[in-house]
């Protein structure tokens, strides 16, 4: 029983060693095809990597340049605008303190002519009051001497040296106007003018053949191209009656010079 059973196991480890050596084979086998794939996909990768490389390589390599010639162009670039920002932003802070100086400086400037302005209109009015002034003292002094007549019989020479004296005021203060400019509008006898007269009265004339000034009831005076004060005038105007004679005479004698040509 004992060999029989010995000579099973021996048979056994037999087959047993006989599988694995067939498991070993097979394992082998399929480690050397796996090699050899690997060799051949080494080779085609070489020789493609070789073709590659004598083709592709000196492209890559000027992309690489190219790529990094772009960068720094963009890098001065970005560094050359950098620049002209900084640049603009002083000149920018540089305009703002100007304006806010130029601002300051305008607002002086007002205040400065308005106190000019003012001082002139000071002097001015000192002037023409000192003028105003000395022709009050002769209108007081002939108001004086008239209230001083005792004498009735003297009356009528008090009377014609106060209408002389008031007279001479009036000269006085037409020669202070002409000092400052200010002159009388030349209206009677004129053509009638709106902007140096106003008409506060109205009639017809065929003496006159336009709108003439036929009398001025006050004066105007005016300031170089300024009108002071417009003066206060009567109008005449043409007659109807004669401006229709006058219209169916020129129409008479145009027809009869129709008739002769």
């Amino acid at each position: 029983m004992s060999n029989k059973h010995d000579k099973r196991h021996k048979r056994e480890e037999h087959n047993n060693h006989n599988a694995i050596n067939q498991e070993d084979v097979q394992t082998m086998d399929q480690a050397m095809n796996e090699d050899e794939i690997k060799d051949e996909i080494k080779d085609e990768i070489q020789v493609q990597g070789d073709g590659d490389s004598s083709l592709n390589q000196p492209a890559g390599d000027e992309q690489v340049e190219s790529i990094s010639e772009l960068i720094q162009q963009k890098e001065d670039q970005l560094r050359k605008l950098q620049e002209e920002l900084n640049k603009k932003s002083e000149e920018l802070d540089a305009l703002k303190d100007l304006l806010v100086r130029r601002q300051a400086d305008f607002e002086n400037y007002k205040k400065r002519v308005i106190r000019l302005q003012e001082e002139d209109r000071k002097l001015a009015i000192k002037d023409v009051a000192r003028d105003i002034i000395n022709i009050n003292d002769d209108l007081l002094r002939a108001i004086d001497a008239a209230c001083n007549i005792q004498d009735v019989t003297n009356l009528a020479d008090a009377h014609n040296s106060f209408v002389e004296g008031i007279r001479m005021i009036s000269r006085q203060i037409e020669d202070m106007l002409k000092r400052y400019g200010v002159e009388e509008i030349n209206s009677l006898g004129q053509a009638f003018d709106p902007e140096y007269n106003e008409a506060v009265e109205i009639d017809e004339s065929p003496d006159v053949k336009k709108d003439t000034i036929t009398k001025v009831y006050q004066k105007g005076f005016k300031l170089d191209k300024y009108v002071v004060r417009a003066a206060r005038v009567k109008v005449t105007r043409p007659a109807k009656q004669k401006v229709e004679d006058d219209n169916a005479n020129n129409t008479t004698e145009e027809n009869t010079a129709a008739s002769q040509n």
